[in-house]
C-alpha cells in the first residue's frame, strides 16, 4: 500500500499525562478509531478498527504493495527498501512540514506472521539505522506498532494499533489534529481500495 500506510506513520499523537484506558475519539458505521496514553510517554498511541469484505490476502497484500525506494523518492508515500532474508520488509517514508517545523522520516520493519488459520500480525518497528540519515531531517527513533488481520466469513476485521515518538517539539495543535483524522481518513480510503479491487 502506498499512501495509505505511512499516512499512519506520521500521525503525531497528543502531548499528555499517563494514563492506559482506551477511549473512543471518532467512529461511524464502519470505523472506531481508539486513543490511549503510552507507557512512561508524553505522547498517545491510536487503534483503528473496521471491517472489509476481502480475503486476508488481500488485505495482506495491498499493506505490504509500495513502490522500490531510490535517493529521492517521493514525499508522503512509502516506499520498500528491501525484503530481508527473515521476510522481513524494511520501508521508508518522508513526510514534510512547513517552516519552522523539520521534515520528518521514517525507517520501520514489518514483519508478517500468520498465528492462525484465519489471523496475521504484521509486527512494526523502527529501523532507523537501514539508510543514511538526510540533512535537516529528523529521523524516527521510537516506533512500535502492528496490524492484525482476523478473517471470518463476512470478511476481515482489520486493526492498526501504534505508537510514535514524533522527535523534536511540535505545536499541540498539530498532533491533536493528525492522531484522530489521519487514521480515520487511511482507513476509509483502505476500506474503499480494497473492496473496490474485490467487486
Amino acid at each position: 500500500m502506498k499512501k495509505v500506510y505511512y499516512l499512519l506513520l506520521f500521525l503525531l499523537p497528543f502531548l499528555t499525562s499517563a494514563q492506559d484506558a482506551w477511549k473512543l475519539a471518532k467512529k461511524d458505521k464502519n470505523i472506531q478509531i481508539w486513543t490511549r496514553n503510552f507507557e512512561n510517554s508524553k505522547y498517545k498511541e491510536f487503534k483503528a478498527v473496521t471491517k472489509i469484505k476481502v480475503s486476508i490476502d488481500a488485505v495482506v497484500k495491498e499493506l505490504l504493495d509500495a513502490p522500490m525506494y531510490t535517493a529521492n523518492c517521493e514525499e508522503g508515500v512509502s516506499h520498500l527498501v528491501k525484503v530481508n532474508q527473515n521476510n522481513e520488509h524494511i520501508f521508508y517514508a518522508r513526510n514534510e512540514f512547513p517552516w519552522p517545523i523539520k521534515d520528518r522520516d521514517v525507517v520501520s520493519k514489518i514483519r508478517v506472521e500468520r498465528i492462525a488459520p484465519n489471523k496475521v500480525k504484521l509486527s512494526i518497528n523502527a529501523a532507523p539505522n537501514e539508510i543514511p540519515t538526510l540533512k535537516s531531517t529528523l529521523r524516527i527513533q521510537d516506533l512500535i506498532g502492528y496490524w492484525l488481520l482476523e478473517e471470518d466469513q463476512n470478511g476481515v476485521k482489520v486493526t492498526q494499533q501504534l505508537y510514535i515518538d514524533p522527535e523534536g517539539t511540535l505545536p499541540p495543535f498539530i498532533t491533536n489534529s493528525l492522531l484522530v483524522t489521519g487514521p480515520f481518513r487511511t482507513f476509509m480510503e483502505l476500506r474503499d481500495k480494497l473492496q473496490n479491487m474485490d467487486s
